[in-house]
């Protein structure tokens, strides 16, 4: 019986450390290019800087849960692509790989759409994420 538990516990623990280098892997191609402690209003916009093309965007929530709505995104050649992600953002989540129309795309401002659920005391903290 007592066998059976440390081979089940090192089953266990090779099964986890076995999939944290993927997990890894899989937040170190993401990269932080603005952030910003929204409001609580319902729209904030997030300035970006520099010149950098991306494929891929996501938004992620830090503090206290909001309730998003929407995400537009505005780029260098003066378009924009809005983007509806309804849902219910809990802290430490993030949105889904939003993916930018055309080739790379040159993002300038991000305004997000939402409805923070936790007035007053709770600041949620922005981070917007490109690839």
């Amino acid at each position: 019986m007592k066998r059976t538990m440390i081979l089940a516990s090192a089953a266990a623990t090779a099964a986890v450390l076995g999939t944290t280098p993927a997990e890894a892997q899989r937040w170190n191609n993401w990269r932080t290019i603005a952030y910003q402690t929204v409001n609580g209003r319902d729209t904030d916009n997030i300035r970006v800087r520099g010149t950098a093309r991306y494929r891929q965007l996501r938004v992620c929530v830090y503090g206290g849960p909001i309730n998003m709505r929407d995400v537009d995104v505005w780029f260098r050649n003066g378009r924009r692509q809005d983007i509806g992600t309804r849902r219910l953002m809990r802290p430490g989540t993030c949105t889904r790989n939003l993916d930018l129309r055309g080739y790379y795309r040159d993002v300038t401002r991000v305004r997000l759409k939402y409805a923070p659920l936790a007035r007053r005391w709770v600041r949620p903290l922005i981070r917007v994420q490109v690839r």
